[in-house]
């Protein structure tokens, strides 16, 4: 079952960020084309356009290779063959290499892509459409993404090797797969085993990508490890452009100019030159310097560089401006599908694909899940709550579950009155029969003070003990959909969900609950 919650109704989506669910063309300026169902026919018949038969083969190649050594579903296979086809077109998402899937979140994005490509196929039977993960195997921010919470406990990747998280050797990884195992241990028959285990190679990489093939291959969703040689060769002369005369930052900065008078946040600072180095254990920013560029501590004229690029293409990667530019130059793309954050930077970008003459694709906010067992949703309701007290102070929801219950705090204050009273009474007597005796007196006065307070602690905790169970429920439930304070999906990871062992038919009923069409936030019960 599924509740649709407008996301303005939550605290999680911010004005600009509900423009690309619910009103893109305040977007245009910025944008291909605002997103809907209708539009991707547009889209489409543009990108045919741009989009030949010597770019499918380039892209073609490049997937034979990376599939090389990994086993593929018949729905991979098939996909693989249409993207052959000129009536096949793509809908793309991506994301760094998340230690066993990271938070919920990763998982929304890719079965947005594959729902996305279901629904659009019944709208337009005469074309097909593949669901893509794009790698982010070259980002090097390993700290961001090394831990997992898995049943409210993290679990760390220990690891000292630096450079792009895709190039890392699995040095210390077993450590934390191990655990993984250990959590299921109770369920020897569960398809976790068998996916952890899939998560091995020479490198994190290859071993992700044959973990999400493992995860989602059934589906046909094709992965795209954007760092290699060919497809950078081929992408070469756009790189070329981009050192000899800077585009994608000249285009950037004046984009950036119109956003600010818009009140847009600016996501992305484009440097002088949006291209990395590659080195074994290090990506560097390759910048410009009076002789030509500097990568780290070492200088290179112009000519060095542009030999260099010819020769080993593979060195070099697009930062967060030139990657997207990328993606499209070789995916036959009609919609990439990101994070309310992450979808936000695309908006600086339409310059710099129309400097690249790539074309610039629609892109859509990615689906906002909460997931909760009907059982824990039915003792929700049943205290008076609805979907817009999951996010609340749980404190507040205890206080007031307790008054509606007709148990409100008790008022000691005519009692704290009265004793002060006889507090007062007793100090004066001892003062008139023996001022000598008023320390005696006080103390035994503060003695009896404490006792009723916690008299007072006593009976409070009974009236509240009446409702015990509730009460912890609220904490529960609360815990549940805001972990320690922070968006479920931002948090919790999918096996978490998964506590019987049974992985895929959680999935399954993850994406037949999602609508990728929806703009608002979907609370799914379990």
């Amino acid at each position: 079952m599924r509740i649709d919650i407008p996301r303005s109704s939550t605290p999680f989506f911010n004005e600009k960020q509900r423009l690309f669910t619910e009103n893109q063309a305040e977007l245009s300026a910025w944008i291909q084309r605002p997103f809907s169902k209708e539009a991707f026919l547009e889209q489409l018949k543009e990108k045919q356009g741009v989009y030949g038969s010597a770019q499918r083969y380039l892209l073609l190649e490049g997937l034979e290779e990376l599939y090389e050594d990994v086993v593929r579903s018949e729905q991979v296979q098939s996909n693989l063959e249409k993207l052959s086809q000129a009536n096949c077109f793509t809908v793309t998402t991506g994301h760094q290499l998340s230690l066993a899937t990271g938070p919920l979140f990763f998982v929304y994005k890719i079965l947005h892509v594959i729902k996305q490509c279901e629904e659009l196929k019944e709208s337009y039977p005469e074309y097909e459409f593949v669901p893509v993960y794009w790698m982010a195997s070259e980002d090097h921010d390993f700290a961001e993404i090394q831990s997992v919470h898995l049943f409210q406990q993290a679990l760390k990747w220990e690891h000292s090797n630096g450079g792009a998280v895709g190039r890392m050797d699995l040095d210390g990884l077993e450590t934390v797969l191990e655990e993984f195992h250990r959590k299921f241990e109770n369920h020897p028959e569960s398809e976790l085993h068998v996916l952890i285990d899939a998560m091995s190679g020479e490198t994190y990489g290859s071993a992700f990508f044959k973990f999400i093939n493992e995860l989602f291959g059934h589906y046909g969703l094709i992965i795209m490890d954007g760092d290699l040689a060919m497809w950078k060769a081929a992408f070469s002369p756009i790189m070329k452009k981009e050192l000899l005369e800077g585009f994608s930052s000249k285009a950037v900065e004046k984009t950036n100019i119109d956003l600010q008078e818009a009140g847009f946040p600016i996501q992305v600072e484009a440097k002088d030159t949006n291209l990395f180095y590659l080195n074994p254990e290090k990506r560097e920013r390759i910048q410009r310097s009076v002789t030509g560029f500097q990568i780290g501590s070492k200088e290179l004229d112009t000519e060095q560089l542009l030999m260099d690029l010819k020769n080993h293409p593979e060195s070099f990667s697009p930062n967060v401006v030139l990657r997207p530019v990328y993606q499209e130059f070789l995916l036959p793309n009609l919609c990439y599908v990101g994070g309310p954050g992450e979808i936000m930077y695309w908006l600086q970008l339409k310059e710099v694909f129309q400097a690249a003459s790539v074309l610039y694709p629609l892109i859509q906010a990615r689906t906002s899940v909460l997931l909760l067992e009907t059982k824990n949703w039915n003792e929700w309701q049943a205290m008076g709550f609805t979907t817009q007290d999951l996010w609340r102070n749980p404190q507040e929801l205890k206080q007031e579950f307790l008054e509606r219950a007709g148990s409100e705090a008790i008022d000691f204050s005519e009692l704290d009155e009265l004793t002060m009273q006889l507090s007062s009474k007793w100090q004066q007597l001892t003062h008139e029969i023996d001022s000598n005796q008023m320390g005696m007196v006080e103390a035994e006065l503060s003695r009896i003070q404490k006792q009723f307070v916690q008299l007072k602690d006593r009976l409070e905790k009974i009236r509240k003990g009446k409702f015990d169970k509730q009460l912890k429920n609220i904490d529960a439930i609360s815990a549940k959909c805001l972990p320690k304070g922070v968006l479920q999906e931002r948090s919790s990871n999918l096996f978490s969900f998964c506590s019987d062992g049974q992985v895929y038919s959680r999935i399954e009923q993850i994406k037949m609950e999602m609508d990728p069409f929806l703009s608002d936030f979907q609370f799914i019960l379990l």
